[in-house]
């Protein structure tokens, strides 16, 4: 007979990590756009080798809170909450400049020199 244990808060986040993934990857051209699970938080950032951008918090009864990294290290929490399909919205309507591909494959890096 298999014991069947409840589903651990860690699998339950990788699962709300996959499900914000695929919320921001269909707002657009972001498929390279990553998000791991990490102490309890979603954390989003624009490729495998950068820093988060965004951290998305989980509230209480299916509430998220949104935070952005800022230059001095610290996250800083954005006026956001909701649902993770609003939550994902407005992280790509507020930081989705920082989350855009960069495709530097030419070899040319626009300034002309």
């Amino acid at each position: 007979m298999t014991i069947r244990r409840p589903a651990t808060k860690n699998s339950s986040r990788e699962a709300e990590a996959t499900r914000l993934a695929e919320i921001v990857h269909a707002l657009g051209d972001y498929a390279h756009v990553l998000v791991r699970s990490n102490r309890g938080h979603l954390c989003v950032s624009a490729s495998d080798d950068e820093d988060p951008v965004a951290r998305v918090t989980p509230l209480a009864q299916g509430q998220y809170g949104l935070s952005f990294h800022s230059h001095t290290g610290r996250w800083e929490p954005m006026p956001v909450s909701g649902n993770l399909d609003h939550v994902a919205r407005e992280l790509v309507n507020m930081l989705g400049i920082y989350l855009t591909k960069h495709d530097f494959s030419n070899g040319n890096s626009g300034s002309g020199y």
